[in-house]
């Protein structure tokens, strides 16, 4: 069986390619016209995202025989193939498909899928190019090719802090006009100012801010009166862990935001949570 030879076989599978007519079932098909193999495929399809499917078959005629969402997969995809003159055309395909979900662009895509959607969400709440910073930021450090991290405090500071903030006030999650530093203090329940009525923001990931807004508040600059002095230091010792580390960080961030968003979008209710002290 397929779904016996995907989940038992020992060395790596790239690809799977089925045919129209084989069994679902253990035993040997009465009926050469059995599709209950794939039927069965579309939910293996489903299981494993990571690895292209092809159908390669002799029938012509597989929609007359198939409902169409039985073929939607391999319509979609152009993974259609029959058998004669197909074979050599399937079989460039998949060396093409093979060497694209190897990469890592695409298994980053498929890894942070969830992810990488909550910053377009955000990206279209506060018009920002986050969702190309931190997949990028992911790209380079699956590949081993982050260079130059210094540069990175800056974005991490105007694309997503900053954007934070400014879509937070917007709800009336955080009152308006905070700095960064405020609006980490305000969140972690730390603000003199303001007293919250309740807590938005989970305590297992206060620290996890604290950390983030320093690090890259420290990090946006290269002189002055800075307290880690982290720029100068990433800058002079190649680090990239650092960086690696608020990406990282920046996620569970935004993973958190995003959810809590969608179910806060009513600003008055909002305010009512949190009150300024007088």
């Amino acid at each position: 069986m397929l779904e016996e030879k995907l989940k038992n076989v020992n060395h790596r599978i790239d690809a799977v390619i089925v045919d129209a007519n084989f069994t679902a079932k253990k035993f040997i098909p009465s009926d050469e016209r059995d599709l209950s193999g794939l039927r069965n495929s579309m939910r293996l399809i489903g299981e494993y995202k990571h690895l292209p499917f092809y159908l390669y078959t002799q029938r012509v005629n597989l929609s007359d025989l198939v409902d169409e969402d039985e073929l939607s997969y391999f319509k979609d995809n152009n993974a259609i193939f029959y058998k004669g003159n197909g074979l050599l055309p399937l079989l460039n395909r998949i060396k093409n498909d093979v060497d694209n979900y190897n990469s890592a662009e695409f298994q980053i895509d498929n890894q942070f899928e969830k992810e990488l959607y909550y910053f377009q969400i955000f990206d279209k709440q506060c018009n920002a190019n986050s969702h190309h910073f931190i997949r990028e930021l992911l790209i380079q450090s699956r590949e081993g090719s982050l260079t130059g991290t210094e540069k990175y405090f800056n974005q991490f500071r105007s694309e997503i802090l900053d954007n934070m903030n400014t879509v937070a006030a917007f709800f009336g999650i955080v009152p308006e006009g905070l700095s960064i530093n405020d609006f980490s203090r305000f969140l972690c329940s730390k603000a003199e100012k303001y007293k919250l009525k309740e807590e938005v923001f989970p305590k297992a990931l206060h620290m996890l801010m604290e950390y983030v807004v320093r690090m890259v508040q420290d990090g946006s600059h290269n002189n002055g009166n800075l307290q880690y002095w982290v720029r100068q230091f990433v800058s002079e010792n190649k680090d990239t862990l650092i960086i690696q580390s608020l990406l990282f960080a920046t996620i569970e961030l935004m993973s958190w935001f995003i959810p809590y968003l969608a179910t806060h979008t009513d600003k008055q209710l909002n305010l009512a949570i949190w009150q300024k002290q007088s």
